[in-house]
C-alpha cells in the first residue's frame, strides 16, 4: 500500500482470502494510505472449483465465493473477481456441458448472495493455456446471460484478451452492457507500456462509455503460475519501477 500511494494510486485490489486477511488491520492500513479497497481478486484453486463434477468441491466452491462477498463488503469493496473453474484446469473431469451447468448453477447461487449484499461479481475469462471452460469474452458474455442476475457482470482483462480476441475494441462493444471491472497488463503480462499492446483504443472506448469501475493494474513477473507470481518477493526496485511505469504509461494516454 505504501507503494501505491508512492506512486499515486487511488485503491487497491486484494487477493480473495478470507480466513487469513485481517479485517481490522486492513482497514487501518487502508486508512493510513489513504486508498479504497476496489476489489476483491478470487483466488481458484482445485478444491474452488465452481464447475466440478464433484458436488462437495463444488459446495465448498460457493461457500468460498460467499465468503469472499463478505470480505468485499467488510472493506468497502465494489467487486469480487471470480473465474468460473479452477485455474490452471484446462479439460473437463466429465464433460464440457455439465461443467458448463455446474458452474451456472454455482454461480447463480452465490450471485444470488452477491445481489443480496450489493456487491458486484465479475466474471474473468482467462486464456487457454489457464482455463478450457470460459477463455474469451465471448463465452463470458454467454456466461453472464445464461446466470441472469443483475450483480453478475464481465471483467476485461487485457493481458488475456491479447491472445484470445482478434479486435479488443469489438470485443469490448460486444460486452459493453455488462462491463463491471477492468485489468490491465501488457502482452508480456509486465507493466503497461513494456509491451506491444497499443491501450489508445481501449482507453478511448472506456471513456466514450462513461466507465465508472476501476481500472487496475494487474502486472506480474513473466512466470507461468500467477498465483505464485503474485506472492514473490524480491528487491524492491522492481516492483517500484512496474507501478510506476504502470500508471505512468496510462496517465499519458489518457491526458492527465
Amino acid at each position: 500500500m505504501k507503494r501505491l500511494r508512492k506512486f499515486g494510486y487511488q485503491g487497491v485490489e486484494l487477493a480473495g482470502e478470507p480466513d487469513s486477511i485481517d479485517i481490522e488491520k486492513t482497514k487501518k492500513l487502508l486508512l493510513e494510505y489513504n486508498l479504497e479497497c476496489s476489489s476483491i481478486c478470487g483466488i481458484f484453486t482445485p478444491e474452488r472449483d465452481l464447475s466440478s463434477s464433484n458436488e462437495a468441491i463444488r459446495k465448498n466452491a460457493v461457500e468460498y465465493v460467499k465468503k469472499s462477498v463478505d470480505l468485499a463488503k467488510a472493506l468497502n469493496a465494489q467487486t469480487l473477481i471470480v473465474v468460473p473453474t479452477c485455474v490452471g484446469k484446462l479439460s473437463s473431469e466429465t464433460t464440457l456441458e455439465e461443467e458448463w451447468n455446474n458452474a451456472i448453477l454455482s454461480v447463480k447461487e452465490a450471485g444470488q448472495y452477491a445481489d443480496e449484499q450489493g456487491i458486484t461479481i465479475a466474471i474473468e475469462a482467462l486464456n487457454r493455456y489457464e482455463t478450457y471452460l470460459v477463455n474469451n469474452l465471448s463465452l463470458a458474455l454467454r456466461f453472464v446471460e445464461e446466470v441472469n442476475i443483475e450483480c453478475v457482470g464481465i471483467m476485461a482483462d487485457l493481458f488475456h484478451m491479447s491472445i484470445e480476441e482478434r479486435d479488443m475494441k469489438a470485443s469490448l462493444t460486444k460486452i459493453s452492457d455488462y462491463l463491471a471491472h477492468v485489468h490491465i497488463a501488457d502482452n508480456t503480462r509486465e507493466a503497461a507500456g513494456l509491451g506491444q499492446t497499443d491501450f489508445k483504443p481501449v482507453i478511448s472506448f472506456l471513456k466514450d462509455r462513461n466507465y465508472q469501475g476501476y481500472i487496475t493494474m494487474e502486472f506480474l513477473p513473466a512466470v507461468s503460475n500467477p498465483y505464485l507470481a503474485s506472492g514473490l518477493t524480491g528487491e524492491s526496485n522492481i516492483f517500484d519501477d512496474f507501478t510506476r511505469q504502470s500508471i505512468q504509461h496510462m496517465k499519458k494516454i489518457v491526458g492527465n
